[in-house]
């Protein structure tokens, strides 16, 4: 019989000099003035204030990708909003499906996946703003800013590889949002996105260009939250805001801004530790919900604002903090309830699609996915 369990450790012990110095804590001899920029960047919580506490909604979505026996991609995306108004509970959900064919570029298909999803999510949160009373905060998941930037256009081949509904959900996204960000600035709410990681190195960036002028070392390449979370001695804290406009670094190159998006309101972003010892999540707020009237189109460089600006954003996440497993409670709650599991995709909804489509089809995965998918 394998002995796996000696083999890795034998393969660690080869390489453990390696692996340690991946996760190390300690700056090394280049990393040194990247580990001061941070910590001079990194800002004690604020005391918490007495508040009314506000109404809020919080919306999150999952996704599941199978491939089928005929080379074909099935996914199965569905959304959850989740809110109270009049000490009602406020529930809506929304699920899609589509099959795309096997020859369609393995790009388009995980990105086709994500705005599946995404529309779900943007859609179910405006329509519930009706809903919403003034003064409502309303939590996304993920990064905003960084979403936002995913909206640029397909490739050229892509129309011939896509369905129209799957082709036009960027621009279908974009429209949502920016009818989000206006009912928003009737209605006085607060949007905040919470990423639960996060792995651009923008921050960084526009901290060092602020000190030191141009890009982060080139011989250095290391993300916010490694950053953070190595050089900030897991106190919990704040890092200084920054105002997104047209353009900024996205997975290391330089992506602008739809035109159509030039409008909307600026994203201001920072990360935040809400206790010692947990980890950093990235907080994404358009600038409109701080009282800033900069539009996107209007901030042509990103820049660093005052970190009291975001006192408001970091009382309204405390009040909402559960611990170090609940780093936000209505959307922890959202989440646990909208995750599709693999019992639920495989041995529900697959068979309710195979009903629904009738005998004349079959949906039937593939080796690899009856291999692993059928425990």
């Amino acid at each position: 019989m394998a002995n796996f369990i000696e083999r890795l450790s034998q393969k660690v012990e080869t390489k453990k000099s390696d692996l340690v110095h991946t996760l190390q804590f300690d700056a090394s001899v280049n990393e040194l003035a990247l580990a001061q920029l941070v910590n001079r960047h990194w800002h004690q919580l604020p005391l918490a204030a007495a508040a009314a506490r506000r109404p809020a909604f919080a919306v999150d979505g999952s996704r599941a990708v199978r491939h089928l026996a005929n080379g074909a991609y099935l996914f199965v995306a569905q959304a959850l909003i989740v809110g109270e108004r009049a000490g009602e509970r406020i529930e809506a959900s929304d699920v899609d499906v589509s099959i795309l064919p096997g020859a369609t570029d393995a790009a388009l298909i995980e990105r086709s996946a994500g705005f599946l999803m995404h529309q779900l999510e943007v859609g179910l949160a405006r329509q519930a703003i009706a809903q919403m009373p003034p003064r409502t905060t309303l939590f996304l998941d993920g990064a905003l800013y960084g979403q936002l930037t995913s909206l640029y256009a397909w490739g050229d081949d892509a129309q011939t590889q896509l369905p129209p509904d799957i082709f036009d959900l960027p621009a279908a996204i974009l429209d949502h949002y920016l009818q989000l960000f206006a009912a928003c600035a009737q209605r006085d709410l607060i949007v905040i996105s919470i990423a639960k990681t996060s792995h651009e190195k923008a921050h960084a960036n526009v901290w060092w260009q602020a000190e030191h002028g141009g890009d982060l070392p080139k011989e250095k390449e290391i993300s916010d939250s490694e950053a953070i979370y190595r050089w900030t001695e897991r106190r919990a804290g704040f890092s200084t805001p920054i105002l997104f406009g047209q353009s900024s670094v996205f997975r290391g190159a330089r992506r602008s801004l739809l035109d159509s998006m030039q409008a909307a309101p600026a994203i201001v972003s920072f990360f935040v530790r809400l206790a010692d010892f947990d980890d950093a999540l990235r907080i994404d707020v358009p600038a409109a919900c701080l009282g800033l009237g900069e539009t996107i189109g209007a901030v042509e460089q990103e820049r660093l604002l005052a970190p009291a600006l975001v006192a408001p954003i970091l009382g309204l996440l405390a009040a909402d903090y559960g611990g170090l497993e609940v780093y936000n409670a209505l959307l922890y709650s959202v989440d646990r309830e909208v995750r599709l599991r693999q019992e639920m995709m495989d041995q529900v909804y697959l068979n309710l699609i195979q009903d629904a489509l009738g005998g004349q089809v079959e949906i039937r995965l593939d080796r690899s996915e009856r291999r692993f998918h059928a425990r």
